[in-house]
């Protein structure tokens, strides 16, 4: 009886809210996927002052039709909230314009063929340092490239192949004699980038970033430097088309250079941007986590608006699986007792993690190794139990190989996990299968488990490089995920371990929409097609749920709006 009364009410108060309703300036009808879990499905929305007011079946938003209402009707298609990356590069894919593109040659002679034809046509006065894009990471084996190999044909001008996984580097003599590492003293955080050979000699390998700061020494011995400050123009290139894609929330995961906070800003006061952009800072060394938290919220205090925000710390926690130097529990396959690396001890990271609960900053992990994994769940549980709680974010992204027995524990703890959908198929090939072995690299990759058990969910393109700029529509990346073939790269056998790994298209727009909303604390008023939140949707001219998942990448809404106004048109 009295749920019978409740019901009863809150039907009342709907039919007064409704005789009470304000004329909307836009009626939609349409077939509408509301990412709301209380109302998965809608069939027309009333919209005033870039609000939603209304959303529900067709014949309740007569309510809200008046006299200047403009009323719009889609029988075709649908209707869904804009789609948030939860994790790129804009700023860096935009910076990286003037690298030298040669696409991912398979051979050792092609890659060297490629390289020797590009010198021989573009002399040192016209490019006195080259940057080349790509080389496959699993190329070589496990002691990496070797420096007079290039040394053969680049004697005299420094240049730098980049690795595909973008986490590595193989570089000729002149670079590291230009960038100044033989003058270095041993133990200088630098050379931390730079793998040595058994005679302690620099092999030319470089994993990770440390040596960029030694870039200064090349630019000043060249007398030239490339043109890459992450101004608006460059990173326009990238926003457009995340808006052209129906993408109006990124978080960007790696704050390049203050310059980029403040392109953001004035982008968005000049009311460019059109979309919730969310910021992070890298921590790389412990003894900086201070003077990190302190810059994190000098950037927000400075270049925060309504938009855009700074509360995020990213942590690189360990190294990847085809470089053989993830975090793993067993160890690699050569080695068990090679467990790869964790940037931060298990104290350190709870350090880490109970200085930003305080500071009021959320803490993003980069992680691919099961024993990473779980050190930061162990480490997470552990500062619940003794604060009681935590007012942040602790988010973990990528994690390509969890153990099977920590699956549901990011729902348990309340972690946010996000992943790569356009990793899903063959994109960096098979190269993490000589360190990991054929049945752990058939684990990799599985997240059904984890989402099923309830964890907040979300989507990133995590693109670094102009190179695969393209994968940053998040269509490239639902296709991928749904099929698990790479659609550039596919693998030879075609599909990535296992068919039970595909994710679903329910998923992935709630990854994409309410969950990423979630990550980037702007649920409040997007993620979802609800009362009260922002009117930021795409409208598609077909229904996604009747797309052929092979045909998915070809995906493009034909109208994209943001709190209101439309700010992308597709035909």
């Amino acid at each position: 009886m009295k749920k019978l009364l409740v019901l009863l009410l809150a039907a009342l108060m709907l039919t007064a809210a409704v005789a009470l309703a304000e004329p909307a300036d836009t009626v939609i009808y349409a077939n509408i996927y509301t990412s709301d879990t209380q109302m998965p499905w809608a069939q027309a929305v009333a919209i005033r002052d870039g609000v939603f007011t209304y959303v529900g079946d067709a014949e309740g938003v007569s309510a809200f039709i008046g006299e200047n209402t403009e009323v719009q009707t889609y029988e075709q298609g649908i209707m869904t909230p804009n789609l948030i990356d939860a994790h790129t590069h804009p700023a860096t894919v935009g910076m990286t314009n003037w690298h030298t593109r040669i696409g991912v040659p398979e051979t050792y002679d092609e890659l060297m063929a490629t390289l020797r034809g590009y010198l021989d046509e573009h002399t040192a006065e016209e490019q006195p340092f080259v940057y080349f894009e790509y080389y496959p990471s699993a190329m070589f084996d496990t002691k990496g490239p070797r420096k007079e190999w290039l040394d053969e044909i680049a004697p005299d001008r420094p240049i730098l192949v980049r690795d595909f996984s973008d986490h590595a580097s193989w570089v000729n003599s002149k670079f590291l004699e230009l960038c100044g590492v033989y003058a270095l003293e041993e133990g200088h955080p630098a050379l931390e980038s730079f793998v040595r050979d058994e005679t302690g000699d620099f092999t030319g390998w470089i994993k990770e970033f440390s040596y960029t700061e030694l870039l200064p020494n090349m630019w000043e011995a060249l007398g030239w430097q490339p043109d890459e400050e992450p101004t608006i123009p460059v990173m326009s290139v990238v926003t457009d088309d995340l808006k052209r894609w129906g993408v109006t929330g990124v978080f960007d995961a790696y704050l390049e250079d203050e310059i980029q906070a403040q392109s953001i800003h004035d982008m968005d006061v000049a009311g460019q941007l059109n979309m919730y952009y969310d910021m992070s800072v890298v921590l790389s060394d412990f003894a900086d986590l201070q003077e990190t938290i302190d810059f994190i919220h000098t950037i927000d205090e400075t270049y925060g608006t309504e938009h855009v925000t700074m509360r995020t710390m990213k942590i690189f926690y360990d190294g990847t699986n085809e470089l053989g130097d993830s975090a793993l529990i067993d160890g690699t396959v050569e080695d068990p007792d090679n467990h790869g690396y964790m940037i931060f001890d298990y104290e350190q990271t709870k350090e880490v993690i109970r200085a930003c609960n305080a500071a009021g900053i959320d803490v993003h992990f980069h992680l691919v190794g099961d024993l990473a994994f779980r050190t930061i769940c162990d480490v997470t549980e552990e500062l619940l139990s003794e604060l009681g709680g935590l007012d942040i974010q602790v988010e973990m992204c990528h994690c390509e190989y969890v153990d099977e027995a920590d699956m549901t524990r990011p729902a348990q703890l309340g972690i946010i996990i996000n992943w790569t959908p356009h990793w899903s198929g063959g994109y960096f090939g098979d190269g993490a299968k000589q360190y990991l072995g054929e049945d752990r690299y058939n684990k990799m990759y599985q997240f059904n488990t984890m989402i099923d058990s309830g964890a907040i969910f979300t989507f990133g393109s995590d693109v670094y490089s102009m190179f695969e700029e393209n994968r940053a529509n998040p269509y490239f990346g639902m296709q991928t995920a749904m099929t698990r073939v790479d659609i550039e790269w596919p693998l030879e056998e075609g599909m990535r371990p296992s068919e039970d790994a595909k994710l679903s298209l329910e998923k992935l727009l709630k990854g994409y929409t309410i969950d990423a909303a979630i990550q980037l604390r702007v649920d409040d008023v997007t993620g979802s097609i609800s009362v009260g939140k922002r009117a930021n949707y795409n409208l598609y001219p077909v229904n996604l749920f009747d797309v052929p998942e092979e045909e998915f990448k070809d995906v493009l809404p034909a109208v994209v709006v943001f709190e209101g106004q439309v700010i992308a048109e597709n035909n």
